[in-house]
């Protein structure tokens, strides 16, 4: 494919449409580079919709910019011996607020679940694989986007990642443009 393909403005219908009828976001992505397009998948945000978003640079402050009423998750906010695991407490309470936020909101607005989107700026560190324990995503692998990734799909929450560079094999489905989504299989007990 050529490198237009994965124009970071061109944000499938698929994508929007999910983003939009979700009841509740997250999003994670990186520190240093935000694409064009997260600014256009936060405008398919539902006003009703409970989003959370971390305190970083990047791609949180452009959703914190662009999305009114977000919850903050502050790093600062939680203790931890060192920075980097207040930014691993932080991060896997954003995960565990989204995958637990569309149970507590009230069927009748006409939204559904949720949906974790993620922006990483590189490729899944190799030994990476979803789990809803956090020490097991959040193992030093090096990017934390992808770890929020793992922990959301652990936790059994469908993805939505703008990964050009491509997709670790969790299971991923394209949906054009970059785009990928995860969607667990819901349980049959």
């Amino acid at each position: 494919m050529v490198a237009s393909s994965f124009s970071p403005s061109l944000v499938p219908a698929s994508v929007l449409a999910l983003v939009g009828g979700a009841g509740a976001v997250g999003f994670s992505g990186s520190r240093s580079v935000a694409p064009s397009c997260v600014g256009v998948v936060c405008s398919a945000v539902s006003p009703r919709a409970l989003v959370g978003v971390g305190c970083a640079s990047g791609v949180d402050a452009v959703v914190r910019a662009s999305v009114c009423g977000c919850s903050v998750f502050s790093a600062a906010s939680f203790s931890a011996s060192s920075w980097s695991g207040r930014l691993v407490l932080r991060s896997a309470a954003v995960v565990r607020f989204v995958a637990s936020a569309s149970s507590r909101r009230h069927r009748n607005d006409g939204l559904g679940g949720a949906v974790f989107v993620v922006f990483p700026s590189a490729v899944c560190p190799a030994g990476l694989v979803p789990s809803s324990v956090v020490s097991a995503c959040f193992a030093g692998f090096g990017s934390g986007s992808w770890a929020s990734a793992a922990f959301a799909a652990g936790l059994g929450v469908p993805l939505l990642v703008f990964a050009p560079l491509g997709v670790p094999s969790w299971g991923f489905v394209s949906l054009g443009s970059g785009w990928w989504l995860l969607s667990p299989l819901p349980s049959l007990f």
